[in-house]
């Protein structure tokens, strides 16, 4: 099969084969071919929504330990019990 090539010509779209033969797309082709960028767009849109959520609870994680830790450093040198009986 020949490959095809696709371009804009004033507004309207056009695709080439490899034979040099150019067609004017049909409407339902054009619309597959706005749907087929809409998806892979969204596709990359998603994978930054992934990478942002792992990101935020990679962070979060981060903060639970770190607090933890400051709770127990704090519970160690009696902090929580000095406060409380004076």
């Amino acid at each position: 099969m020949a490959e095809m090539r696709y371009f804009e010509e004033g507004g309207k779209l056009y695709k080439q084969d490899s034979d040099g033969e150019r067609y004017r797309i049909s409407f339902s082709e054009e619309l597959q071919l706005k749907n087929l960028k809409e998806a892979k767009r969204n596709q990359k849109l998603l994978a930054y929504a992934l990478y942002a959520k792992i990101a935020i609870a990679f962070l979060l994680l981060i903060l639970v330990f770190l607090m933890v830790f400051v709770f127990y450093r704090l519970d160690t040198i009696n902090f929580f019990t000095g406060i409380l009986y004076r």
